[in-house]
């Protein structure tokens, strides 16, 4: 069933089902309310009955004349039984015919009752005179009550039939209405293929729902197109990357098989297509690295890594690294992570600082505002300024660097590793000056740790 044939179904069902409950309702009240309107005529007609055969030596002609007028003109069909109870051929076996006993006796204790024979509504009067004490019984059949309540459930019935088609009627266009721009937009999606994701859905001006669906869908659209983009060019970069170091170790065997060579050339050969090789295993674990999602390196194994001890390791490696950690007795900077990872994202920094400058590289660990900072800071070729926010990108490489080796890797998994673990990164830069990056750990990561 289609979302708009539903809107209307139950668009129509809930609608009509509160038309029923409100007739029902109005139903139930009006005929009610009809029945006691009969109910006092009777009342009325028994009462008029009694001053008719009772009243007449007690009251004026002319008011007796009003009495009869209102009798003959007041339920002119009703039949009439009058009983007089102090007659010798009273019997109450005539009243139980039409009155249970406990009827009866509330009648005679003088209580006005109302009763019903088989189809006809009866009230019944005792009524004491100067003559004697009487009954009189008031019996009528409520036939106009009753042709209102069929000529209202009738009319009710129509009503609830024409009133379900129109609403039905009314639900299909106006959900039609509604759905025209759910469809727009399953069109305009249909025509949006890996070679156009530039195509943008039209939005309208309505600022409802579908407007912020529309704007969310073209979010959606931007980030796909974005990641789209993303892994061309990351494929694109990784195969030529790949491609070059096969080239080299493919030449290298073709140039070696040409002729009979020396034990030595047959050794610089096999160095230089062991190199290559090594740059590809290289090359690869990185490709692996960045082709994890998040929560594989969540998965890996975590534990308390003491920044001050991988850092100092590190720079223990090469001899132009100094080493600065800020002194604080008793702790050490402690991180959640794994250590493995962490050491290779400040690995890949601190190698690049070092491959990019020729005299010394500062490595600083301290806290600030409650935070741990490390800095690496060189002063070699330094980025341009308008790269910055490039080099972290797979595969970049400043424009400054086309002499220097690599393959643009190092920084993008660093700025993964980092990121999964809480950590940000600042870079200052100034071309021909120094290099400084800054690596950020808020308190949530943070955790000091005696000993």
């Amino acid at each position: 069933m289609k979302l708009g044939h539903k809107i209307a179904m139950f668009y129509t069902t809930v609608t009509v089902c509160i038309i029923t409950l409100v007739i029902i309702i109005f139903y139930f009240f009006t005929s009610h309310y009809i029945d006691k309107i009969f109910d006092s005529l009777l009342v009325e007609k028994v009462n008029l009955t009694a001053q008719k055969h009772w009243e007449k030596d007690e009251v004026d002609p002319r008011t007796y004349k009003i009495i009869e007028q209102k009798y003959d003109e007041l339920l002119p069909n009703a039949e009439e039984i009058l009983l007089n109870v102090d007659s010798l051929s009273f019997s109450k076996g005539k009243l139980y015919t039409y009155l249970t006993r406990k009827q009866v006796a509330s009648l005679l204790a003088g209580s006005l009752i109302h009763f019903k024979n088989d189809n006809q509504l009866g009230v019944a009067l005792y009524y004491p005179d100067n003559q004697g004490d009487f009954i009189a019984i008031v019996l009528s059949q409520n036939t106009y009550g009753e042709r209102i309540h069929q000529h209202m459930l009738v009319l009710m019935i129509l009503l609830l039939l024409f009133s379900s088609v129109l609403i039905y009627i009314t639900g299909r266009v106006y959900s039609s209405r509604i759905i025209a721009p759910l469809h727009q937009i399953l069109d305009e999606l249909k025509r949006i293929r890996g070679n156009n994701l530039k195509m943008r859905l039209k939005t309208s001006s309505n600022k409802d729902e579908l407007d912020q669906l529309t704007c969310t869908l073209n979010e959606m659209l931007d980030r796909l197109d974005s990641a789209f983009q993303s892994e061309k060019s990351f494929i694109s970069n990784a195969s030529h990357e790949l491609n070059n170091p096969i080239t080299a170790i493919q030449g290298e065997c073709e140039i070696t098989l040409l002729k009979e060579r020396s034990v030595a050339e047959y050794q610089k050969a096999l160095e230089r297509i062991f190199a290559e090789s090594k740059r590809i295993s290289q090359l690869t674990r990185n490709l692996l690295f960045l082709s994890h999602q998040d929560e594989e390196f969540l998965k890996n194994s975590i534990e308390s890594v003491s920044l001050d001890d991988i850092l100092r390791q590190l720079a223990d490696d090469v001899s132009r690294v100094n080493f600065i950690s800020e002194k604080r007795p008793n702790n050490l900077f402690i991180l959640k992570a794994n250590p493995y990872l962490l050491k290779i994202a400040f690995q890949n920094i601190i190698t690049n600082a070092c491959k990019y400058s020729k005299d010394k590289v500062d490595v600083r660990l301290f806290m600030a505002d409650e935070k741990i900072v490390v800095e690496v800071e060189d002063y070699g070729i330094g980025i341009p300024e308008n790269e910055i926010n490039k080099i972290f990108q797979s595969f970049y490489r400043a424009t400054n660097t086309r002499a220097y080796s690599g393959n643009g890797i190092g920084l993008s998994l660093s700025f993964k590793i980092f990121s999964i673990y809480g950590g940000k990164i600042d870079i200052v830069s100034e071309l021909n000056k120094y290099t400084k990056f800054s690596v950020t750990f808020s308190c949530n990561q943070l955790f000091h740790e005696s000993f």
